[in-house]
């Protein structure tokens, strides 16, 4: 393991595929209680844990500082798909069983528009683990500013449920990738 199929473009989503990688496994995936988020602190602002509890409500488990700045809000306890616009929220869903289901990791580059009014350019990393501490799933995820230089302000609320998906990787962690397609 060590190395992704695909460049990841954080230097925050390389550390935490190689941690992810590092840990014990259970057949192809490691346990949650493995993971230690204090052995890799540079990525804790922007970590996020996701319990997928089902295909309408994937929980917000943890939310690191930076991800909680952008969001202009604490969504821990709430569900991920109550922040996706109403045409995407399917889609949505089902990309988070296509990595815990298949398993498999995604990157995702996109433009998201945040309730702080700003629009950021992201790259958001998703790796699953088995959960052995409850009998939900788990997705660990960075999710990462990849071109903060240029930000863009909404005047128009609506416009702040809008995220673009630019493209969508999965990579291969000794199960295959997922078929899954926006």
């Amino acid at each position: 393991m060590g190395t992704p199929i695909i460049d990841l473009y954080h230097p925050r989503s390389q550390a935490l595929f190689d941690y992810w990688s590092s840990l014990p496994r259970d057949g192809v995936l490691p346990l949650r209680s493995s993971f230690l988020p204090e052995k890799i602190p540079q990525i804790l602002p922007t970590l996020i844990i996701y319990e997928v509890i089902s295909p309408t409500f994937i929980n917000f488990r943890l939310a690191g500082t930076a991800v909680r700045e952008r969001m202009g809000l604490d969504p821990t306890g709430k569900n991920y798909l109550d922040y996706v616009s109403a045409e995407r929220k399917v889609k949505a869903g089902q990309s988070f069983f296509a990595v815990v289901d298949h398993p498999c990791g995604m990157r995702v580059v996109s433009n998201h528009g945040m309730a702080s009014g700003h629009k950021k350019f992201l790259e958001v990393l998703m790796l699953p683990m088995k959960n052995d501490m409850s009998e939900h799933p788990i997705a660990m995820c960075q999710s990462n500013e990849i071109k903060p230089e240029k930000e863009e302000i909404f005047q128009d609320p609506d416009l702040l449920e809008n995220i673009t998906v630019m493209r969508r990787d999965f990579i291969d962690i000794g199960a295959g990738i997922s078929d899954f397609k926006d």
